[in-house]
C-alpha cells in the first residue's frame, strides 16, 4: 500500500513539472528571434571634426566616412543651410576604406556659430540605413584686399583672386563719396574719366567685409575720350524717336558667372532677366536675376539632390520657398538668410504669420 501512495505521489509531482515547464519551454520554441534585415550602423562611421573654424570662402575637412563593411557602400551626405557645401556630396566607398568630406563655405556666409545636424543615407546592396550627427563651427569673416600694376587693379579674396560680384568703388584722395568704378570680374576704367594719370582712393566689399583703402595710379588711355566724343552726336537726335536711347540695352547669350555658365539676358555683362546658371561642381540655378544677382522666383539644385524652389534675395533662399531632401521629405514655409523660420498660415482676416 505505501509503495502505491508514493508512486501516486511521484506521478503527481511529475505531472504538475510537466505542466510549469511546457509552456515556458514551448513559448520558446514558438518565438524565434527575427532575423535582422537592417544593416547594421556600426559598420559605417560617420565621424564628425570636432570644433573647428573656417573663413568665408574658404573649406575644412569637416567629416570622416568610414566603411568597415565587405561590401562597397553607396553614400550620399545631406544638411539644410544655403551657404555651406559638403564635397563629395556623394560617393561610392569600397570595404575598409575612408572618405574626407569637405565643408565649403560660402563667400557670404553670415559669420558666426553654426551647429550643423548632417544626415548620411547609404544603399549597400538594396538595403537603406542612415546615420545622422551634427558638426559645429564658427565662421569668421573672409579677408578683402586689392593689388595694383600696371596701370591695372586686382581683387583677391582670402590672398586668392575674388569671385563675381565684389563690389570696387574710388574717390580722389581727400573726397568723402565714394563712387563705383566696378564689380569684378569687369574693372574697367569708368567711361567718363578723362585720359591721363589719376591717384585713386580704392575700396572693395563683399557683404558686410570691405578692403582696405588703397591708393593705386591709374592710366587712363586717350581713346576712351575718344570714343566718348563719337557717341554724344547720337544723343542730339532727340526728335526722332528714343526719350531713352540711353539706358543699356538687353541681350542674350552665354557668359562665364560666379565659377560656372549662365545662359540668358544679359545687362551691362550681368545677367539680367530670367536665366539659367550651371556650376561644374553641380549646383543649378533657373529663375530670376537682378543686375548680376539671384534675386526673385527661382529653383535651386544643388548636388546630392536637394532642391529649393521660391523666393531669392542676394542668392539664398529669402522669403517664401519649399526646400525638398531626397531622403528627409520637404520643408514648406517662410525662410530668411537661408534659413527655415516655420509654416505661414493665414488667419481669419487674411493676414498671415509664422507658425
Amino acid at each position: 500500500m505505501r509503495k502505491i501512495l508514493l508512486g501516486v505521489v511521484i506521478a503527481g509531482i511529475a505531472l504538475v513539472i510537466f505542466i510549469s515547464v511546457r509552456p515556458f519551454t514551448s513559448g520558446l520554441t514558438l518565438t524565434p528571434e527575427p532575423p535582422q534585415t537592417d544593416v547594421p550602423e556600426e559598420e559605417v562611421v560617420l565621424e564628425p571634426a570636432g570644433f573647428f573654424t573656417v573663413r568665408q570662402g574658404e573649406s575644412y575637412m569637416a567629416l570622416l566616412v568610414t566603411n568597415n563593411m565587405s561590401e562597397t557602400v553607396a553614400f550620399s551626405i545631406g544638411h539644410e543651410h544655403g551657404h555651406l557645401t559638403f564635397n563629395p556630396r556623394d560617393d561610392r566607398l569600397a570595404p575598409g576604406r575612408t572618405r574626407e568630406i569637405d565643408l565649403l563655405v560660402g563667400h557670404q556666409c553670415p559669420p558666426g556659430e553654426i551647429e550643423l545636424p548632417v544626415y548620411l543615407r547609404a544603399e549597400v546592396n538594396g538595403e537603406r540605413f542612415g546615420l545622422e550627427t551634427v558638426i559645429v563651427l564658427e565662421v569668421t569673416p573672409g579677408e578683402l584686399s586689392m593689388t595694383g600694376s600696371n596701370g591695372e587693379i586686382e581683387v583677391l579674396w582670402n590672398g586668392e583672386p575674388a569671385p563675381s560680384g565684389v563690389l570696387v568703388t574710388y574717390r580722389l584722395p581727400g573726397e568723402e563719396d565714394w563712387r563705383v568704378w566696378g564689380e569684378t570680374p569687369r574693372l574697367a576704367p569708368p567711361d567718363h574719366l578723362e585720359a591721363g594719370n589719376h591717384d585713386f582712393e580704392f575700396m572693395a566689399r563683399l557683404g558686410e567685409v570691405e578692403s582696405p583703402i588703397e591708393v593705386f595710379k591709374i592710366k587712363v588711355e586717350e581713346k576712351v575720350a575718344e570714343e566718348e566724343e563719337e557717341e554724344e552726336p547720337p544723343k542730339e537726335q532727340k526728335p526722332a524717336s528714343a526719350p531713352s536711347a540711353e539706358p543699356d540695352e538687353i541681350e542674350h547669350g552665354n557668359i562665364p558667372w560666379d565659377g560656372g555658365t549662365y545662359t540668358g539676358p544679359i545687362k551691362n555683362g550681368q545677367p539680367h532677366g530670367r536665366g539659367l546658371w550651371t556650376h561644374p561642381d553641380g549646383k543649378k540655378y533657373q529663375g530670376e536675376f537682378v543686375e548680376g544677382s539671384i534675386e526673385g522666383r527661382g529653383v535651386m539644385t544643388f548636388p546630392g539632390g536637394v532642391e529649393y524652389r521660391g523666393d531669392f534675395k542676394d542668392g539664398i533662399a529669402h522669403g517664401e520657398g519649399t526646400m525638398t531632401h531626397p531622403h528627409h521629405g520637404s520643408k514648406s514655409g517662410i525662410w530668411e538668410d537661408g534659413k527655415y523660420m516655420g509654416e505661414k498660415e493665414v488667419d481669419d482676416s487674411g493676414d498671415w504669420y509664422i507658425n
